[in-house]
């Protein structure tokens, strides 16, 4: 035991020599590799440094070029009349390019606001007022701090007085030039400014509302807002016929922007060009059933329904479900201006198609029995169901169904109407001679001055 205690000992003894040696020899191989790692930190930030340097000097000098270019006046050169001018030719269009491309560069910081100046100014000069007008607006929203705006808003006020052009915006220009605001988020007030243009309607505007809309989009697609410019965008589109393009924008928008107050709207405006536009009835009434599950409540819910069931019935004559879908429209929203014609529809289909005439008939008295009120539906409906008995041979219950309306609406054009084809049936049809010329005197008794109390007359007398 003492042997074997004596040699671990000297076994220790041993390695701890060694393991302090290895340790420093790691240290030092390590030292170099962590030098070496601060120096490349030093290196990248130095540089880092100095790209931002030679950002800011480039920065300085583009605006210095612009500066000089802006004081550029256009040259005449050439001996011949003919050519006097012609070496500026495209001088502004190219100090236009110009300033764009330093404010796509730059916007919002360095020098912007003066390059939007010399943008305004440019265009004076070339008498390109819609472009003044949107220029200004878009100077006064985003630029509230400038050390230059109140010059800026000074000369557009008196160029507003002078020039013919803003006659008839003049005040609302000047209105939305005092009250731009003048504090908050940029992308906030670059918004504005886009509502601001799109609130003029005015078409000399819509290019440069959609040039400035993209722009805003590039910038700011991030931000909520941007489910808003896409839905005007859109609606342009829309305006100019151009409805693939509008389509395809609001599927963007819905696919950016799932959960915006916008997708509604725009996923009914998808559906309704799918119907309308392009006849692809399968994928309208999917896009209409989803905005109908999706939205319960949206305004737009009677309209989707009213559109699903005119597709199952014009478009796919699908007749069971058209009548299901129409009643779905009447049960829930009794009171929306299609629903009416929409039960007639039930009952034409269920008369017609489905040769359902004791549903039709129910159908149309409950026509009559719902919105008593709707003299023309009501009248209509009625002399439907009269018919149906006509055709059915069911003599008594058609002069009944006419009587209903010579009861509930005298006077009108559907009492004389249905006088008269009592007067048939009972002459015609059930040999009754004596209720004929009852009917018959009835007509020229309540409607003396008409053509058919005239003939009423010769036809009681060849009766007797």
């Amino acid at each position: 035991l003492e042997e074997g205690i004596t040699r671990d000992i000297e076994m220790r003894l041993i390695f701890i020599p060694i393991i302090i040696l290895t340790a420093t020899i790691v240290i030092a191989d390590a030292f170099p590799i962590q030098q070496a790692l601060n120096n490349q930190t030093k290196s990248s930030s130095t540089k880092q440094r100095q790209a931002v340097v030679a950002t800011k000097a480039i920065e300085n000098a583009y605006f210095d070029f612009l500066k000089a270019l802006h004081e550029e006046k256009p040259m005449k050169g050439g001996k011949l009349l003919g050519r006097l001018g012609l070496t500026s030719k495209g001088l502004s269009s190219y100090k236009i390019k110009e300033y764009n491309s330093y404010l796509t560069s730059y916007f919002p910081e360095a020098s912007s606001d003066h390059v939007q100046m010399f943008l305004i100014e440019s265009y004076i000069v070339d008498k390109k007022w819609d472009e003044v007008q949107v220029g200004l607006l878009k100077f006064a929203y985003l630029y509230p701090n400038s050390s230059i705006y109140k010059k800026v808003l000074d000369n557009g006020y008196t160029l507003l007085q002078e020039e013919k052009y803003f006659g008839s915006v003049r005040d609302k220009l000047i209105t939305l030039l005092n009250d731009a605001p003048k504090t908050g988020k940029i992308h906030s007030r670059y918004f504005d400014f886009l509502g601001v243009v799109h609130g003029f309607k005015d078409k000399r505007l819509t290019s440069i509302f959609e040039r400035e809309s993209w722009e805003f989009l590039t910038l700011y697609s991030n931000r909520s807002s941007g489910s808003t410019v896409l839905m005007w965008l859109a609606q342009l589109e829309q305006e100019n016929s151009a409805f693939h393009p509008a389509v395809m924008i609001y599927e963007k928008l819905m696919t950016l922007y799932p959960a915006s107050q916008d997708y509604a709207a725009a996923l009914y405006q998808v559906a309704m060009l799918k119907q309308e536009k392009f006849s692809d009835y399968n994928e309208a009434t999917v896009s209409l059933r989803k905005f109908l599950k999706k939205f319960p409540e949206h305004n737009y819910v009677a309209h989707a329904q009213y559109r699903i069931a005119t597709m199952a019935d014009k478009n796919f004559s699908d007749w069971s479900t058209a009548v299901e879908e129409y009643e779905k429209l009447v049960t829930k929203h009794p009171t929306f201006k299609y629903s009416v014609p929409s039960l007639l529809r039930v009952g034409e289909i269920q008369a017609t198609k489905l040769k359902l005439k004791e549903q039709a008939i129910s159908t149309y008295n409950r026509v009559a029995a719902e919105y008593p009120d709707s003299t023309l539906h009501a009248t209509e409906a009625l002399q439907r169901s009269a018919k149906l008995y006509q055709k059915a041979k069911e003599y008594e219950e058609a002069i009944h169904q006419y009587m209903a309306i010579h009861d509930n609406y005298p006077g009108t054009a559907g009492a004389l109407k249905s006088l008269k084809e009592c007067a048939t049936i009972y002459e015609k049809k059930m040999k009754q001679k004596d209720k004929a010329v009852e009917m018959l005197n009835t007509i020229i008794k309540e409607f003396p001055e008409s053509k058919d109390a005239k003939r009423a007359g010769k036809r009681i007398k060849k009766l007797n």
